[in-house]
């Protein structure tokens, strides 16, 4: 299963310049350490941001429950980082399954969704209303 939400923010633009991102317009660094910093005061550890080259990701490894993936990216072309302007923002949410749930076909959506309200509430304590929420 996997959790998305679409949003639009100028609050989480680089601050490095376009040839420190992970590629060309993959902004996202920003975003996730906000993130992890945000559910780590509601309780949610994460570990730190990790780079990918769609964008950058956290890992949630609770040690009583299923493990996810948090990724955050943008959403816009090669330099519009810098422009000053909102820019279109992707946060996803994936369970990480072992092979044995895959073939049990076991998921944990209660716990995914849960993790989905903590990323919208800190959102809306920005003033940040996601557009689209799916799962």
């Amino acid at each position: 299963m996997i959790w998305r939400i679409e949003f639009s923010s100028a609050k989480f633009l680089p601050t490095l310049p376009e040839a420190c991102q992970a590629n060309p317009g993959a902004y996202g660094f920003e975003l996730a350490l906000w993130l992890a910093q945000g559910l780590c005061r509601q309780g949610v550890i994460t570990g730190y941001p990790n780079g990918e080259d769609w964008g950058w990701c956290l890992e949630y490894e609770p040690a009583d429950g299923p493990s996810f993936m948090i990724g955050c990216r943008s959403a816009c072309q090669a330099g519009a980082g810098y422009l000053d302007a909102a820019v279109g923002w992707s946060v996803f949410i994936r369970e990480r399954l072992s092979l044995e749930r895959r073939i049990r076909n076991v998921c944990h959506q209660a716990e995914l969704e849960a993790l989905g309200k903590h990323i919208v509430d800190l959102l809306r304590t920005e003033q940040i209303e996601p557009g689209q929420i799916a799962s």
